[in-house]
């Protein structure tokens, strides 16, 4: 876990200084610190930044830790920012990886129950009917894509 916090530090870090990122000489906490907040929280906290934030001013990562409100205005803030660098590894990906092979799964996402599907103002059309007896509903498929080794 060490080894993947300062990773993710030093690549947020080298981005901003790539771009020529300026900061606010007034801020706390500079913004690698910010991003690596929020890598940290998704990677190892399944999106909490408040366990994140937790965690990394109890071990010393980042000692200065902005409160909540003030991480979260500032996350917002690096909308942009948070955009350009995972497009920058998307392509880095797939320029390392050129004969990987990727599979499309979807599931089916409920949107009203199949008793409703009369009533249905959303999708009225048949093939949009669940067929499973565990309460799959009616509505479009969520289409994910995954890599296969």
């Amino acid at each position: 876990m060490d080894d993947k916090i300062i990773a993710t530090f030093c690549l947020c870090d080298d981005l901003l200084k790539a771009i020529h990122h300026q900061e606010d000489h007034q801020c706390q906490m500079n913004d690698a610190d910010i991003m690596t907040t929020a890598f940290v929280a998704s990677l190892f906290f399944r999106g909490n930044h408040e366990s994140a934030r937790a965690m990394l001013k109890q071990h010393g990562y980042i000692p200065h830790m902005v409160s909540k409100s003030r991480l979260s205005r500032r996350l917002h803030r690096m909308k942009e920012i948070f955009i350009i660098l995972c497009n920058i590894l998307g392509q880095t990906w797939k320029i390392l990886n050129p004969d990987a092979i990727y599979v499309i799964d979807s599931l089916p996402v409920a949107v009203c129950d199949n008793m409703r599907i009369r009533r249905s103002k959303i999708y009225s059309d048949e093939h949009f009917r669940g067929g499973a007896v565990t309460g799959s509903g009616i509505g479009p498929n969520r289409t994910r894509a995954q890599s296969v080794h």
